[in-house]
């Protein structure tokens, strides 16, 4: 099965600010989350409820009218990362990123361990019919709290222009939106392409930097910057907050 990467157009190359940001531009703590979406430990097929989990969510929030945004995907197979060729069945984790005024009430509706019921698609003849997956909430930016100062952040940046490899239909790779920024101070580089917009996918590596530097502030090791990402959370069994059964990924109460 094919997971199309961004099934929900994004509102994010709005002109106007909306009304759940701030005068600068930058997102009110309450109006943004991150959500990361992971197969943990678990075999491909849990990568696999990652990929259909992922659908599911984001035609939940198209209907919402809440903006989502996919900032990283990481395929379940070596071989497929690292390309925009072959769109991955299964994934090992993905990086969600939500605006709205919903965006609080969403994440926790989700937030938690996640329970498919049905036969493997890639070893038909296993046993084991139970399949769990995990989104858990990141720590959303808190720039006054945080005392993450965003101008001075933003000059110590250092901003590549590139073509975007992502999705976007015909027109994204004919121009440089794409966006690689690199801290000096503490060399954590990130790379941005979600939006045809370049000064948003600025934004969005912003966002994105102030994150994790928040991240290392707040667990007072600078070195767990990097494996924050190479990280996935350990799926806790049992208590599932959602359950799916079948190939057709239908939602049981």
């Amino acid at each position: 099965m094919e997971v199309k990467p961004i099934e929900v157009k994004s509102k994010a190359t709005r002109s106007k600010p909306t009304k759940t940001e701030t005068t600068k531009g930058y997102p009110k703590a309450n109006s943004v989350e991150w959500l990361q979406l992971t197969a943990g430990r678990g075999p491909k097929e849990c990568g696999w409820v990652v990929a259909q989990l992922l659908k599911v969510m984001l035609v939940q929030a198209q209907a919402r009218g809440i903006d989502v945004e996919i900032v990283e995907s990481l395929a379940f197979d070596k071989m497929l990362r690292n390309q925009h060729i072959v769109i991955p069945d299964a994934y090992l984790s993905v990086l969600l990123r939500i605006e709205s005024e919903q965006a609080q009430l969403f994440a926790n509706e989700w937030c938690g361990t996640h329970k498919w019921q049905g036969e493997s698609i890639y070893r038909p003849k296993h046993k084991r019919i139970n399949w769990f997956v995990g989104v858990e909430r990141i720590t959303p930016v808190k720039p006054v709290e945080a005392s993450i100062n965003y101008q001075q952040l933003q000059r110590q940046l250092v901003f590549e222009s590139m073509k975007s490899s992502g999705a976007g239909g015909q027109h994204v790779n004919t121009t440089n939106s794409a966006v690689r920024a690199t801290h000096k101070p503490s060399g954590i580089t990130v790379r941005v392409d979600t939006d045809r917009s370049q000064h948003r996918n600025k934004r969005l590596a912003l966002e994105r930097i102030a994150m994790l530097l928040l991240n290392a502030e707040t667990e007072g090791a600078s070195k767990q910057v990097n494996e924050r990402w190479l990280q996935h959370y350990q799926v806790k069994r049992g208590s599932p907050v959602k359950t799916f059964i079948g190939q057709e990924f239908k939602e049981i109460n």
